[in-house]
Order: C-alpha cells, then structure tokens, then sequence
C-alpha cells in the first residue's frame, strides 16, 4: 500500500492546477489520470486570459509558462451573429487563445513535472474509494492500493470521486451534448476572430467556428439536454445540415474537407441547481465533476483551473489545522459559490429566457451591434 497526503484524481486542467496550487506545500501529492499524456481531449479548445491570471496567482514562473506556448492561434476579436443575421463583434480582453486540448492539457501536466514534486500515475483508474474517519483507502483498476489524508476529484463528468462522495452514480445537473470536428479549407475563417452563430435550428445552443493551428477550424454545435431531446434533434444529422444546407454556410464549407472524425462529449452545466454537494469529508471535487461549466457558453477550462486552485488553498487549510472535515471542507463550497452562483444563476436564467423568447436576443444583438462598432 503506498501512501500519500493528496491524492488528485485526473490530470486535465483542474486537476494539473490543483497540484501547481500544492507546489509549496510540502506534501506528498499524487495525479492519477486514466490516459497517457499527451491525450486528446474534445473540446472547442479556446481559453482565455484566465489561463494566465489563475497561474499567476499561484506562482510568476507558472503564469509566464502559459505566455510562452508558441503553438495556438490568439484570438482578438468573438463574433456573436443572431438568428436574423445581426452581427455584434467584440473585442477580447486580455490573453485569449485557441489550442488543441491535445497541446493545451499536456503543457500543464508537464509544468507538473517539471516545478514540483508530484508523482504522477498513467493509464491508472480510481474503482473504488473508501473514507474513513481518519484517511481514505482508493484501490485502482490494477490492484493499487493507495491510502491518503484526502482527495481531490478533477476526473469529469463521470466522476468515480462524485460517487465515493454522494453515493450515487447520478450526474450533478442536467448536460450539454456536445459535437465538434476539425475542417480545413473552410472559407473566411479570420484567424484572430471566434465566431459564435444562433440558429434556430438549435434552440438553446449555438453552432461554432474557432480557428484553429495547422489551418485547421474547430468547427461544432452544443445544445441543451431536454432542448435536444424535445425537439428531437439528431445533432450529428444537424451539424451535417448546418454545414450543408444553411445558406450562410454552406458556400463557406463547399470545398471543406473533414480531418479526423466528428466527435461528441458531455458537458455538466447547472451547478447551482444541483442538491447534490461539492464537498466532504477528506473529498473536494473541481471542474465537471461539480458541473461547474459555464450555462451560457459551455466553457469549463476556465472554471476547472480556478476549482483547482481554490481546492489546493482548501487543502493547504486542512493540513495546517489538521481538520478534513465536511464541515471544514465547507469554505471550498463557499469559495465557489460566491465565485460563480450569481454569475451563472443570472446566465442560466437568460438563456432560458431566449429559448422561451428568442426574438429577445436577436433584438439584444442588434442593439447592442450599434453601440460596439
């Protein structure tokens, strides 16, 4: 049995954070992921400045890692284009970029090797998580048995550490299902310009196109759960549709060629509607495994690095009181929600209001395009 004071479960964003976060510590920490670095993860692959501040925060020489990743494209400008046409273009603050998940999650994990002492596990899955009162024993899928003071769930949507801590295999909140294919030779992708399109054709979601390295564009839909299924809607058929049929689209894909495969994934949004908790006794959970997306973009990369961050500060906390506590781990849950609950409460409930009232945001659009030109 090897024992270790943390033991962080999934090496992508939070989890690669989290234990950046511990680097002073002077703990003994352990990241487990269930895929071999670098491992390609599907995403729309942008990420904002973010990145840079969470890191910094953390440590100087961390954030200026970020800075010096050559490969990506900087995006300056997000283009938002209403069902009716109207455009608002906006330009972006800050640092932000598109990066194959691929390129983006493997430069954090080797920040991980490179700036701290951690010991990082490959093709390793946690299968069963047992806590006690004074430490907690995780056997994985090959037999290991590890004992720790506490762990820190970064593994997804489909949390194993979720289900040690509720007891129940239930997803947090209602999903996202998500679509996403890389294209080349897509007409008018401006490199430096993220475009986000509403179509009816998705109620409660949008289709994408993101520029993306090698010439490539990231191209795909997301949408609504209940929305998808009420409707009806087959989102591969769809995206395929969209590409082919819409007139706005398909002059620019008519000599568009598909690299890969299009490839769908799950993203847990609504954390504030959740009853089911964010932390517990020796347990903390960041990024999808407390849904903590965003409702209106579908963005998590953001949320998954900042989770992990306020998770080692929490963890720092336990060790220095002793204490692991469900009451302790409390101002884990506070830290997040005073966060993000306003902010997503208020973005959850005006997405709701534009798939009852869709005219409201192509209205909102068109205003809004004469002020920011």
């Amino acid at each position: 049995m090897q024992q270790f004071d943390v033991i962080i479960c999934g090496a992508g964003p939070a989890g690669s954070t989290c234990a950046l976060g511990l680097f002073d510590a002077g703990l003994n920490v352990a990241l487990l992921d269930k895929q071999s670095f670098p491992r390609e993860k599907i995403c729309g692959d942008a990420y904002g400045g973010y990145a840079y501040k969470i890191l910094n925060t953390i440590s100087p020489k961390f954030g200026q890692h970020i800075l010096n990743i050559t490969e990506g494209v900087i995006a300056k400008r997000a283009k938002f284009v209403s069902v009716k046409g109207h455009v608002l273009e906006l330009k972006l603050k800050g640092f932000f970029a598109n990066l194959p998940r691929v390129v983006f999650d493997n430069a954090l994990l080797q920040m991980v090797k490179e700036e701290t002492e951690t010991t990082i596990f490959e093709n390793i899955i946690a299968q069963k998580i047992e806590v006690f009162e004074d430490y907690i024993v995780l056997t994985t899928n090959d037999g290991r048995v590890f004992k720790t003071k506490a762990v820190v769930g970064c593994d997804g949507a489909h949390s194993i550490v979720q289900s040690a801590l509720t007891h129940t295999r239930e997803l947090l909140t209602e999903t996202c299902p998500s679509l996403r294919g890389y294209y080349k030779n897509v007409r008018g992708v401006e490199q430096d310009c993220l475009e986000i399109h509403l179509l009816s054709r998705i109620p409660k979601g949008y289709f994408w196109i993101f520029p993306s390295t090698n010439g490539l564009a990231n191209v795909g839909i997301g949408a609504d759960k209940d929305v998808v299924a009420k409707h009806k809607i087959n989102m591969r058929s769809e995206l395929q549709a969209i590409i082919k049929e819409e007139p706005q689209f398909k002059e620019r894909f008519v000599d568009a060629e598909l690299v890969g495969e299009i490839k769908g994934w799950t993203i847990p949004i609504g954390y504030f509607n959740s009853s089911l908790p964010i932390s517990g006794n020796r347990i903390l959970l960041c990024g999808d495994a407390a849904a903590l997306v965003d409702p209106a973009t579908g963005e998590g990369i953001g949320p998954a690095m900042s989770s992990g961050r306020y998770a080692a500060w929490q963890i720092k906390k336990c060790f220095k009181e002793n204490n692991f506590s469900a009451k302790f781990m409390k101002a884990y849950d506070k830290d997040i929600r005073k966060k993000y609950f306003r902010n997503y409460k208020t973005k959850s409930m005006i997405t709701d209001l534009y798939y009852k009232f869709p005219f409201l945001l192509d209205w909102g659009i068109y205003i809004s395009s004469k002020f920011y030109r």
